[in-house]
């Protein structure tokens, strides 16, 4: 039996697709020239950059291939961009 807390990918990987439709659907009406709501955009990308952040925190102890890389994250677009985020 697995110690520790479960992460699943799967669940992830669908949350990460429908964030990435959204941002698909405002980039494709911004580069048509159409209009777009700023607060819908920011909401977006500011959820992608979540889940940027939490698979960047997910990791297995003895895997290289899959290690912490938490100092990766990124800060939200409201947020100012820190060195030791």
């Amino acid at each position: 039996m697995q110690n520790g807390l479960l992460f699943s990918m799967n669940g992830f990987r669908h949350q990460l697709n429908g964030d990435v439709k959204e941002l698909r659907a405002i980039a494709q009406a911004v580069i048509a020239g159409d209009e777009y709501d700023p607060d819908d955009f920011r909401r977006v990308v500011n959820d992608v950059i979540t889940h940027s952040n939490v698979i960047n925190c997910v990791y297995e102890e003895d895997n290289q291939s899959f290690s912490d890389m938490s100092d990766l994250e990124v800060a939200h677009l409201d947020e100012d961009e820190q060195e030791d985020c």
